[in-house]
């Protein structure tokens, strides 16, 4: 039978339109980029953040009509390779944004961010200069800075007296962050500091250290470890040689959830001096709660400090990009600016005019988890939630962020 001529030219369209449409359907992801440690001793911060990332995607669904596909890059914690790798993301991956980044990630792709050309959102970077003196356009942040963490450590040693009336000492690796965590000890305004000591980054016999400090009277030790096994090695003989017995020992940003389990017991003789994230603030933020739930069901541990951050982080950005109605990253940065998102470390925004989030700090010791929770025996228990309001000037400008207008 012979088709008549009207409907060979419909036939002919729908066939064209189908053949149009197919690539498009095929790209119609949102694609996200990941940077982080995916390899070494330190690769359980990557899983975490990138398993935080995958849980906030599972729980706000779709973006823009579309799913949210994780392009995921190691950075091997290297400067140059985390260039690389997120120039790879930008220019063949097409990602809408970057998530996931560390404090040597983000000052690395600092200078270059304009060419990349796309929203970055660290979760991960103490380094104050990132969104202070050297705010940029499209580097936001969603944890608290070095200058914040200073904040809540003042308060918590003003709020326990034991701590008040300490003798600090610090103890930790031979390398920047080390001194970092000094200099903000013998900022504290009336605190008695003794002394520091930094060990070679290769030690393994903590013995000479710990007598150091002992000999300096130190009540209180402030611990500038790098996480992992050195860690675990630093407060197993601290606690060997006695000195956890007599002196409190503060972390000065928390401890991942996944290290407080290694150390189980010797986490008890712990405090946090303002962990950037907590699970257990589950009790008073319905969303950390939903958050925990949904981690524990996709990856069957509990949600570690990382996680809770980033998935904060990613909300934010899912948020801001369905507020723009597109990925075009200058659409997406607007968005950014003014969004106000419930996240699972509490309603989060940036601070007017600049990049840094009005992030809480979580202060309390870590305890035994009776009965465990989410695969958790050890957790840090929530005293108090350090708001922004008292880390962080009201104007950007005040901090030294000037951005273009």
């Amino acid at each position: 039978m012979r088709i008549p001529r009207s409907i060979r030219i419909v036939l002919a369209a729908l066939v064209t339109s189908i053949g149009a449409i197919a690539p498009v359907a095929a790209q119609e992801s949102v694609k996200i980029g990941v940077l982080t440690i995916r390899s070494g001793p330190a690769s359980p911060v990557g899983d975490d953040l990138v398993a935080g990332i995958e849980t906030a995607a599972r729980m706000y669904g779709p973006v823009l009509g579309r799913p949210v596909e994780l392009v995921i890059e190691d950075s091997l914690w290297n400067p140059q390779q985390a260039v690389s790798k997120a120039t790879k993301l930008v220019q063949q991956n097409k990602v809408a944004a970057i998530l996931g980044t560390s404090t040597i990630e983000t000052l690395a792709l600092s200078p270059m961010a304009d060419r990349l050309n796309v929203p970055i959102i660290t979760s991960n970077s103490g380094g104050s200069a990132i969104t202070r003196q050297n705010c940029s356009k499209w580097i936001f942040r969603t944890n608290p800075d070095d200058h914040m963490s200073l904040a809540a450590l003042k308060h918590l040693i003003d709020q326990n007296p034991k701590l008040k009336n300490a003798k600090w000492f610090v103890m930790g690796h031979d390398y920047p962050y080390a001194r970092i965590v000094t200099g903000s000890v013998k900022g504290v305004a009336g605190a008695n500091y003794v002394g520091e000591t930094y060990a070679p980054m290769d030690t393994t016999d903590w013995a000479p250290f710990i007598a150091r400090a002992r000999a300096s009277g130190a009540t209180a030790v402030m611990m500038a470890v790098t996480l992992g096994t050195p860690f675990l090695q630093f407060a197993q003989q601290a606690y060997d040689f006695g000195l956890m017995k007599d002196v409190a020992f503060v972390a000065p940003l928390g401890l991942p959830d996944w290290l407080v389990a290694k150390l189980g017991p010797l986490s008890t003789n712990i405090i946090s001096a303002g962990s950037w994230g907590a699970w257990r603030y589950e009790d008073q933020e319905p969303v950390t709660k939903a958050f925990n739930e949904q981690f524990h069901k996709m990856h069957g541990r509990v949600a570690g400090m990382q996680s809770v951050q980033v998935g904060s982080a990613a909300m934010m950005l899912f948020t801001a990009i369905t507020k723009a109605g597109s990925t075009e990253p200058d659409a997406v940065v607007r968005a950014l600016e003014t969004v106000d998102v419930r996240t699972p470390i509490g309603p989060l925004k940036f601070q007017p005019g600049g990049r840094q989030a009005l992030s809480p700090l979580f202060l309390g010791p870590y305890e035994e988890v009776k009965p465990p929770k989410y695969g958790a025996q050890y957790a840090q228990r929530v005293v108090e939630a350090f708001p922004a309001a008292k880390s962080l000037p009201e104007s950007a400008e005040q901090t030294g962020c000037k951005l273009a207008k």
